[in-house]
């Protein structure tokens, strides 16, 4: 067992994500993410695109955390849009549990690089991806354009990945 900063958990199942989980992982979203959350419409594109797989974490049949992963037609890059673990079950592991699955599904799908952009102050972001072997390759400014609130930068990492 794990302990997270509110409760004790089992080790999180993986599962393909689908549509009808899109009620859970946009709870999960909007309490990891805030204002800053994808919306209902962004979350239903990303479950119901072809080229893209969503991977849920469950502890006790309820979703905990998401990742999604788009890959492209002759590309051997897949890209990570969004990776998120609810707040009571962050520092668990899970995260890094969704992390490597989408790793594995882009191995699959013979992918050989991995890329994503994260907020640039999101510390738990930035020493997950570090502590994965990501490399930091650009800051990029004004990534997130959010009419609301105004913009905020990003940092891209990537990953050689490869079969073990």
């Amino acid at each position: 067992m794990k302990t997270t900063r509110m409760m004790k958990i089992s080790e999180p199942i993986l599962r393909r994500g689908s549509l009808e989980d899109i009620e859970e992982i946009t709870g999960i979203e909007n309490r990891a993410f805030g204002k800053h959350a994808y919306d209902y419409p962004e979350l239903r594109y990303m479950l119901g695109i072809a080229n893209s797989i969503t991977t849920v974490a469950t502890v006790n049949d309820r979703i905990v955390g998401y990742a999604s992963v788009f890959f492209r037609k002759n590309s051997r890059i897949s890209h990570i849009e969004s990776i998120a673990v609810d707040p009571d079950y962050q520092g668990s592991g899970i995260g890094r549990a969704l992390l490597r699955e989408v790793e594995n599904i882009s191995i699959e799908m013979k992918c050989t690089k991995i890329v994503l952009e994260t907020f640039e102050k999101n510390q738990s972001a930035l020493k997950l991806y570090e502590g994965s072997g990501y490399k930091l390759v650009e800051h990029v400014p004004n990534y997130y354009h959010i009419p609301y609130d105004g913009s905020r930068n990003a940092i891209k990492f990537e990953k050689n990945i490869e079969m073990k």
